[in-house]
């Protein structure tokens, strides 16, 4: 009899400590959010807006100098430049969440 009443009360014990979440599983999460953020950011960030603007200046300063002549040259390569820097930067951002779902899913699997 108390045999049994032992192992009823270690069971009950045992499946009170098994049900309750520990404070690991919240951290992983937080750890998990804080890797991916800091793999996107090498990844994919602030290099692709600049690239787009200088790619963007130097192609809009050509066609300015072939349709409008020399003076279109310095028209042409600024409205180049907003133009790559606003493509760039939509670049940027969805490659930027693709690699965070990547990093945070790869990150939570393991």
């Amino acid at each position: 009899m108390i045999k049994s009443k032992l192992a009823a009360t270690a069971l009950v014990a045992l499946m009170a400590l098994g049900s309750v979440a520990t404070p690991s599983e919240a951290r992983s999460k937080r750890y998990c959010r804080a890797y991916a953020e800091d793999v996107a950011n090498h990844r994919a960030g602030a290099q692709q807006v600049v690239g787009g603007a200088v790619g963007g200046a130097i192609a809009g300063g050509v066609i300015g100098a072939i349709v409008g002549g020399r003076h279109s040259v310095r028209d042409g390569a600024i409205i180049g430049g907003i133009g790559g820097t606003v493509l760039g930067g939509v670049s940027a951002n969805k490659k930027w969440r693709k690699h965070y779902d990547r990093a945070y899913a790869n990150c939570r699997a393991s």
